[in-house]
């Protein structure tokens, strides 16, 4: 069985005996500080919610108290007889880190250690034990390592450390000064011990070494340390992961300043992977800095390290003839690697051989990806070892017309991506969901509960902990665990005799890339993003092919996780398969689906199943944004009053069409979706006719181009790739998205470039739409293009927008909900009390002469106890700030109803089968 690299302490510490027993300083060194990083996490961390207030309370005024709070909690879990047996055990096993971390920087420089362990090492492993002491382990339990990206996702090697070392003792040369080397935890519990141990063996004669979490609180012990090297003078040497922003260095730095130090006595030790400047956030403090063209991995994938590689790995071939490029710079988002040709003799005669070097980690972090492509054999590429950090892989040899770069999961087909998610799930099973445990690390349950908790507004903060994060634990908890893939959108593959094989199989899981979940089902939601026209094939034939249900609920949570995972990534510079747009859409189409599957799924041809009422043609036209939707971290989602009220104008005959501001990408979603016939795009400019599944401009000889270079020239501007007529513009990404200033818009309003637009501001968008466009014309064409007779009038608008008053006077009935715009109230029209979806539900209401869903031809089905948590969830905000009381309330009692009810892995949470959600366009009367 391939490990999971989240152990706990029991099995590192079970592994480090193993390690030292095989004289494998370097493995052994690493179990050492995981043990090290798990239980000062454990000692020195305090309480979710006690942390979550403090980052609420954080400030000039509050700050002291804060940290007087944080360092109290620490201080009376140290006191409890467990924490002083787990202290007195870790003062050992810090010691053996250190031991080890000599061992391993003397085999650096030449002293490589071998055989079973002898002198200081020996004695401390007696002094470790077989196991922890009991009520340590008890301490302990439910604590896993986090795996550090250092050693296992950037390529760094601890000859990196010993190069940092020499760069520092050529500016700081004094071998007697103090020096006080402190690790940011994660990878500073591995760095800083072998920081210490290469400045020893230096010559440096007094240096101590600790970790700490940058904001995290600290022990007695840590203050005495601190203020002992103020004392005497020390330099402070915080070492860390290579920075983008600096900000965790800079907390760092600043809590040593209120301490006392200087800026100057406080030096910054840490790897680049570019060549900037500083960061600013750290710029104030003296700076060892290793380029990224100095990284040790760059030496292992020239031509001498391959060379090395290639003798260690294929012993049997004589290497007569190597072809390499130069290796590029190391990447935040991926393992270097370096294709290469080779002509070797064998004893069958000379074989060219395609291979590729690749990065892979550190010591046993490196040659889990080995045991993982040996458990996957067929579904990879042919792994021929891992040495030095370094993996060999077979290639593709380059064919005409093809090229040799892996392809993305989009190009593959749908069926070789199910093979390998199914048959990955059954060879690499693992014991236990440990995903409940990693509270912290972004689990794709923790990212979850962030994006559907945002529906409580400023309550998520204390309700997470009590009612939102346990539900999503339950929800995605799974009894079928797997080493998950964790890459499966944004995957690589390359074509073979035998089908397709993924060159990224180890690079998602345990990483900073991915969300960390144990459940084949999330790799098989995350292949969907990128093959979303075969989400529902895909999901039927893997649970018919696993005999396992995915309940809808969870599906809906793996596509908004991996949506928002997707705008992440793209925020932060990784380099993916899909833009943007296309990440926020996946958020939203999560949800769409899941809500329409519960609402509409049992609905055939706008109608409930054998329903009196018949199609007729009384349309209705609803807004999106604060109509029919409203938002969910910071995309447009709908809500179960929206879904009820539209629910209740199908299943009573009405013909249903949107009217947004959206481009038609996201207009097609939703009516598809929702079984709609069609929408009004880009504020009128564009209409959608859903059952031929095509898009009409309705702006002809209107040249956009000279604005759009305009706009897309300002300092940090993005153009929305999907408008076709309109511009949509906005500054940053992800949650700091906004719309652009007035000053800015004034600038771009008067010039030339604009001339025949109008802007329409939004709070995160500036939408720029020709000038005679809107939404009322734009509803008028899409009526006749459907069939309806000339001079159709809808039976019923909702808008809340000042875009909206046309289409509003339009409407035989047209009326807002309660958060309409003031222009909408001043135009006269009809505004309801409620707003939202609640409001929403009443203009339904007045139309239908009862609540929807409250019917026999329109009542809602039956939720099964974890989609009605869910959903109750989803609707603690559609009816605003007053009607938040009442749906809290009605969201707590579900979630106690589904905590009584059985938890099992599948059919207890099943909802509606998800092929459902997608309704299709209502047929045409």
């Amino acid at each position: 069985m391939v490990p999971d690299l989240c152990a706990d302490v029991a099995e590192l510490h079970r592994w480090l005996l193993d390690a030292s027993v095989r004289g494998d300083a370097l493995d052994a060194y690493l179990f050492a500080a995981g043990i090290v990083q798990v239980c000062e996490d454990r000692l020195n961390g305090t309480p979710w919610l006690l942390s979550r207030a403090a980052q609420q309370l954080e400030g000039a005024a509050a700050r002291p108290a804060v940290r007087l709070v944080l360092n109290s909690a620490v201080a009376a879990a140290g006191l409890t007889p467990a924490g002083r047996c787990l202290r007195s055990w870790l003062s050992v096993v810090r010691q053996l880190t250190d031991a080890l971390a000599g061992a391993v920087t003397a085999g650096l420089t030449g002293e490589a250690h071998r055989g079973a362990f002898t002198g200081r090492v020996s004695t401390l492993l007696e002094r470790l034990g077989a196991e922890a002491p009991q009520p340590a382990a008890a301490l302990l339990e439910g604590s896993t390592l986090r795996s550090p990206s250092c050693f296992r996702s950037f390529d760094q090697h601890p000859r990196d450390v010993l190069e940092l070392v020499a760069r520092f003792i050529d500016r700081y040369p004094d071998r007697s000064r103090p020096l006080l080397v402190i690790g940011l935890r994660t990878s500073g519990s591995y760095l800083a011990p072998l920081t210490g141990a290469a400045l020893r063996a230096e010559g440096y004669v007094r240096v101590a070494v600790r970790t700490t979490r940058p904001a995290g609180a600290d022990s007695r012990a840590d203050h005495a340390e601190l203020r002992s090297a103020l004392r005497d003078g020390a330099l402070v040497l915080l070492i860390d992961d290579p920075p983008r922003s600096g900000d965790s260095l800079a907390t760092a730095a600043q809590g040593l300043l209120r301490t006392g130090f200087p800026a100057e006595r406080v030096v910054m030790l840490f790897a680049a992977f570019d060549d900037r400047p500083v960061p600013a956030a750290i710029a104030a403090h003296p700076s060892v800095v290793l380029p990224p063209g100095d990284w040790y991995i760059r030496e292992r994938l020239r031509k001498q390290g391959l060379h090395r590689t290639l003798a260690a790995l294929l012993r049997d071939h004589d290497v007569l003839a190597l072809s390499a490029a130069e290796p590029g710079l190391p990447s935040r988002w991926s393992h270097l690697e370096v294709p290469f040709t080779v002509l070797a003799h064998t004893d069958r005669g000379d074989r060219e051989m395609h291979l590729v070097a690749q990065g892979a980690g550190t010591g046993y972090f490196g040659r889990h990806t080995l045991a993982a492509s040996q458990a996957l054999n067929g579904l990879v590429p042919q792994v021929h070892g891992f040495h030095d950090g370094v993996l060999l892989w077979e290639r593709q040899p380059a064919e005409p017309g093809r090229s040799p770069d892996p392809v993305p999961t989009e190009l593959v087909p749908a069926a070789d991506v199910l093979r390998y998610v199914i048959e990955r799930r059954e060879r690499l099973p693992l014991n236990k969901d440990r995903s409940p445990l990693l509270t912290g690390r972004q689990p794709v349950w923790e990212v979850g509960a962030r994006v559907f908790a945002h529906r409580c507004g400023r309550l998520a903060a204390p309700l997470r902990p009590l009612l939102i994060d346990p539900l999503l634990r339950d929800l995605l908890r799974t009894s079928s665990a797997s080493l998950a893939d964790g890459h499966m959108a944004f995957g690589r593959w390359w074509p073979g005799p035998d089908g397709w094989t993924k060159t990224d199989f180890d690079e998602g899981h345990f990483s900073h890339l991915d969300l960390a979940d144990y459940d084949a089902a999330y790799d098989l939601a995350g292949a969907t993003q990128a093959l979303p026209e075969h989400e529902d094939q895909l999901l039927a034939d893997y649970e018919r092919l696993t005999g396992t249900r995915v309940s809808a609920a969870r599906w809906c949570v793996y596509g908004a996780a991996l949506g928002w995972n997707a705008e992440r990534l793209l925020c932060s510079g990784a380099g993916t398969d899909m833009d943007e747009a296309a990440a926020r859409r996946a958020r939203s189409r999560a949800v769409q689906r899941y809500l329409a599957g519960l609402y509409l799924g049992d609905l055939k041809d706008g109608m409930v199943a054998d329903s009196p009422a018949r199609p007729s043609q009384a349309w209705c036209v609803l807004d999106v944004d604060g109509v029919l939707e409203s938002d969910l971290f910071g995309v447009a989602a709908p809500s179960p009053a929206g879904m009820l009220a539209l629910r209740g104008l199908r299943a009573h005959g009405y013909q249903v069409l949107l009217a947004t501001g959206r481009p038609v990408p996201e207009v097609r979603d939703r009516c598809r979706a929702y079984g709609l016939l069609g929408g009004v795009a880009e504020y009128g400019a564009v209409v959608y006719d859903a059952e031929r599944d095509h898009a009409t401009p309705l702006v002809t000889g209107h040249d956009r181009s000279a604005l759009a270079r305009l706009l897309s020239g300002l300092p940090s501007v993005t153009l929305d790739p999907q408008y076709r007529t309109c511009l949509r513009v906005y500054r940053g990404c992800g949650a700091g998205r906004t719309a652009l200033d007035a000053r800015t818009v004034r600038q771009v309003t008067g010039g030339p470039e604009a001339a025949g637009f109008t802007d329409v501001q939004g709070e995160t968008q500036t939408d720029f739409v020709p000038a005679g466009v809107n939404k009322s014309t734009g509803l008028e064409a899409l009526l006749e293009l459907l069939g309806a007779p000339p001079g159709t009038r809808p039976v019923l608008a909702v808008g809340d927008s000042a875009t909206d008053i046309p289409l509003l006077r339009r409407a035989r009935y047209g009326c807002a909900p309660g958060n309409a715009a003031p222009a909408v109230r001043a135009a006269g029209l009809t505004v309801l009390h409620r707003p939202y979806q609640a409001g929403l539900a009443d203009a339904v209401r007045r139309l239908l002469g009862h609540a929807p869903g409250c019917c026999p031809v329109c009542r809602a089905p039956a939720l099964s106890p974890a989609d009605a948590t869910l959903t109750a969830l989803l609707a603690v905000s559609e009816a605003g700030r007053a009607g938040m009381p009442v749906r809290l309330a009605r969201f707590a009692r579900a979630r106690a109803a589904m905590a009584g009810s059985s938890r099992t892995d599948g059919p207890a949470f099943a909802g509606p089968a998800p092929e459902a959600a997608r309704g299709g366009p209502q047929r045409r009367s």
